[in-house]
């Protein structure tokens, strides 16, 4: 049985509650998608309902909030959000079959490196780069979202 971990997508003042299938085989966390589309839920009720549907197994554990925009660092540059939200907002965006194409390549997965290892000065060094392939990840991830 695949296990579905809730995950709430913060859109500018905007909550979105969103599935994230963990598939057991490959290890890999993808957003669970119909059709080629991010199913978001406008209530908890919602997605317990289409988890029920659809027999996923949801877990009560308190979901991750990603905020998609990183409190407007992403559109314009300030104010920096903490290391730790690029991380999650990162790993949420890399697994995804649309949006992780814009954060492919050698120069980002070693940006991608130096923000898990918490290396000292990453925003002066990758952060104009990063930034960028963020925003253009979250464009292609937005293009993919479907109200339900």
């Amino acid at each position: 049985m695949a296990e579905l971990y809730e995950v709430l997508l913060i859109d500018g003042g905007t909550r979105h509650h969103a599935g994230w299938l963990v598939d057991d085989e490959s290890e890999t966390d993808v957003l669970l998608a119909q059709n080629g589309k991010v199913l978001l839920f406008g209530s908890r009720a919602a997605l317990e309902h289409h988890a029920q549907e659809h027999r996923l197994q949801l877990h009560d554990d308190l979901p991750d909030e990603i905020d998609l925009d990183l409190g407007g660092w992403l559109s314009r540059g300030t104010p920096l959000p903490d290391a730790a939200e690029v991380s999650e907002l990162w790993h949420l965006l890399y697994d995804d079959p649309v949006a992780g194409k814009a954060l492919t390549g050698e120069e980002l997965g070693e940006a991608y490196d130096d923000l898990v290892e918490e290396v000292p000065g990453w925003f002066e060094e990758h952060g104009d780069a990063a930034r960028k392939a963020l925003a253009v990840a979250v464009s292609r991830l937005r293009g993919v979202l479907r109200q339900v």
